[in-house]
């Protein structure tokens, strides 16, 4: 549907919204504060006192998110398989059954998300997913860990809309860029640092414990340590930070309202769903996470298995595998820093990052039946592959900056966790057993897939480009004079989706 057909005009939605639309937390201050003019130092300055308090304990956060979903990947090293006595296709069935907790919990944790305080709810699940990983101690076969497994799906299924929601409270859209990022990096430095513990557990071998539990164990309670801390330390958003002074608290609201996206709102809007549904952005970033998980899903769990089948022992796989996540981490700090510098990068970052992942991927396919190739050129090879880890954070950026309207963000949150969901649950069981140590049929699957993400994310590049151009036609370019607030920031207050406010523009 074009997009020229479902946007209404200011009009529609009332002349003067203050009026006829209930407004977001925070807009007491919003309007108390609009004759309060403020220097972009001052704005960078606000900016660097949220960093100070806010992206420690959110990166501490999300690198554990990270590694208590592949934790297992490490477990799977030692005796785990022989302890729980998995056997066939066990393993894989394990790996998928995360993604259906994940999956069925969606709705719920969005709505959860939108309707309670973000902040509270993204530390109860932290609490809850810390208490379940050390309960894998305690488990012993298969239907224990099956369920233990879902269950934890369950509760880390607010993580990753949750942050995307907290991000957008508290920094402008040319700011979330970097902040994702820098969360979102986390998977690999905490990769590292999990693999190095890994290394270090796997070693104890004097007590009647196996190693594998004791990884559970340490990771379990610094997840149940990090949901306390952010319990004590984490408001909800600008308005009642009570780390920033009265005058601060304003600015940080400003700052955030210029967004046209508002800051939070409890109200749960139906048609905003319907909003989302008729959206093509919605259906562009719906397929490519699709495609881009598929991937994900076996190389989150058989990864550390592709390694060793290379030519690798089990500890040598916990070290040579560090370096790939160093490529994933840093890689979305190089194409942060781009995107923050220069304007039109975000989609850019869905499409760049995957050209490596694909010569990679391509390198370990053309040498799966030469026995003399290079072990370890074939492994740098591997490390390649990491870089297309960059293009989740990117995809999490377009809906923080280019979906407005909290309930259609949610609604967009569930359908595209549920596509992260399903590709999650199909990867591992490309990687059949037949197929190792090479995995020949996954490793052409996953090269597949990184060439639709290209086309898919070109094509969503292309439709905001032509929505831009469509909006300035129709209702002019916006520009913003000084000491005037413009209309679409006083509708954003209101939680207006995108289609609904003219003054809005996509960032690419």
């Amino acid at each position: 549907m074009a997009e020229k057909d479902i946007i209404p005009t200011a009009q529609d939605v009332g002349a003067d919204p203050t009026k006829t639309l209930k407004a977001d937390e925070g807009y007491d201050i919003f309007i108390a504060s609009q004759s309060q003019q403020f220097t972009e130092e001052e704005s960078k300055r606000i900016a660097r006192k949220l960093d100070w308090h806010l992206l420690p304990c959110m990166c501490m956060f999300y690198g554990l998110n990270y590694v208590d979903k592949v934790i297992m990947g490490w477990a799977v090293l030692f005796t785990f398989k022989e302890d729980l006595g998995l056997v066939g296709n066990q393993y894989s069935w394990a790996s998928s059954v995360f993604y259906f907790g994940y999956l069925a919990a969606q709705y719920p944790a969005n709505f959860l998300l939108q309707r309670f305080s973000t902040s509270k709810v993204l530390a109860l699940g932290t609490l809850t997913w810390g208490v379940i990983i050390v309960l894998h101690m305690a488990c012993f076969n298969y239907a224990g860990l099956i369920a233990l497994r879902f269950f934890l799906g369950v509760a880390e299924s607010v993580a990753s809309p949750g942050f995307v929601l907290y991000t957008s409270h508290w920094y402008t859209r040319q700011e979330q860029v970097m902040r994702t990022m820098t969360w979102a990096a986390m998977q690999g430095v905490f990769n590292i640092l999990g693999s190095l513990l890994s290394y270090g557990l796997g070693h104890i071998d004097h007590t009647s414990i196996p190693s594998w539990k004791y990884i559970f164990l340490v990771l379990g309670a610094l997840s149940i340590l990090t949901g306390i801390v952010w319990l004590i330390i984490m408001p909800e958003a600008p308005h009642n930070a009570k780390f920033l002074t009265e005058e601060e608290r304003a600015i940080a609201v400003q700052r955030v309202a210029a967004n046209m996206m508002g800051i939070k709102s409890y109200e749960w809007k139906y048609y905003q769903i319907w909003h989302c549904i008729k959206d093509p952005k919605t259906w562009f970033l719906v397929s490519f996470v699709f495609f881009s998980m598929l991937p994900n899903g076996g190389l989150t769990n058989f990864g550390s298995l592709v390694v060793s089948g290379l030519g690798f022992g089990k500890f040598e796989t916990l070290l040579v595998g560090l370096p790939s996540s160093i490529v994933s981490a840093g890689s979305m700090i190089i194409w942060a820093s781009f995107s923050t510098r220069y304007e039109g990068l975000r989609t850019w970052g869905m499409i760049g990052p995957l050209i490596p992942a694909i010569a990679g991927i391509s390198a370990v396919y053309g040498t799966s039946n030469i026995p003399s190739a290079n072990k370890w050129g074939r492994l740098v090879a591997y490390w390649l592959i990491n870089s297309y880890a960059v293009t989740w954070p990117f995809t999490l950026t377009i809906i923080g900056q280019n979906i407005a309207g909290h309930t259609k963000r949610a609604a967009t949150n569930v359908l595209l966790f549920v596509a992260f969901s399903a590709g999650n649950i199909a990867g591992p069981f490309f990687f059949r057993d037949q197929d190792a140590p090479g995995y020949v049929l996954a490793i052409t699957i996953i090269l597949i897939c990184f060439c639709l993400c290209i086309f898919i994310s070109a094509g969503l590049r292309v439709y905001m480009i032509v929505a831009n151009k469509r909006r300035d036609r129709k209702y002019g370019i916006v520009e913003r004079r000084e000491g005037e607030v413009p209309d679409g920031v006083t509708l954003g207050m209101h939680d207006l989706t995108e289609l609904e406010n003219p003054d809005f523009r996509y960032v690419l």
